[in-house]
């Protein structure tokens, strides 16, 4: 249930859809969604961006490929690896959240598929950056979403009773590496 009251938000649904649409443009057809608990709002708004990519390119979704309801990296982890492990694995996955994109990172270096298979990871990740190859990711602008949320409270403070503002903030994509690996098909 919902309260009437302003909020500042990501626009979740279309950052997901930009980084599935990133590796769909890199060539990769089998994406996996690794994702929280379908229950969780953000979660099911970044699942529905991941859709949406997927169909704005003519790729059926196939729920073989999604592993939902994650609520930690440990889970995560495990997922990746069962996907990456399976007989018709993947080329690339999208990470739905901080915590699972670290699960992620782990499976594809334990395995040794970093450099193989492709990952975008909505939310930036400690040292992200730092890792061979960087992380790329969707992050949120937490600096102004908080510029956007004071702005509204101040608004408020000094006598604004008008009705509640929904404000969106857009992500940005930040290519980094490990979103612009290739299929393996197209590189041979």
């Amino acid at each position: 249930r919902f309260i009437d009251a302003d909020a500042v938000v990501a626009d979740r649904a279309a950052a997901a859809k930009a980084a599935v649409e990133h590796l769909i443009g890199a060539g990769h057809r089998r994406i996996a969604l690794l994702a929280d608990r379908p229950s969780v709002f953000t979660a099911a708004e970044r699942r529905r961006g991941y859709h949406e990519a997927l169909a704005g390119a003519g790729i059926d979704a196939d729920p073989a490929l999604e592993r939902v309801g994650l609520v930690d990296s440990a889970s995560s982890e495990a997922a990746a690896r069962e996907l990456l492990d399976s007989s018709n694995p993947p080329s690339a996955i999208f990470a739905a959240q901080n915590l699972i994109a670290i699960g992620t990172i782990q499976a594809l270096r334990d395995c040794g598929l970093q450099h193989e298979t492709a990952l975008v990871a909505f939310d930036d990740v400690m040292l992200a950056d730092m890792m061979d190859p960087g992380i790329t990711v969707v992050a949120q602008d937490p600096f102004r979403l908080g510029r956007r949320a004071a702005e509204l409270l101040f608004s408020r403070l000094d006598g604004f009773d008008g009705e509640s503002q929904l404000i969106v903030v857009p992500a940005e994509l930040v290519p980094r590496g490990s979103g612009e690996i290739a299929p393996a098909s197209a590189r041979t």
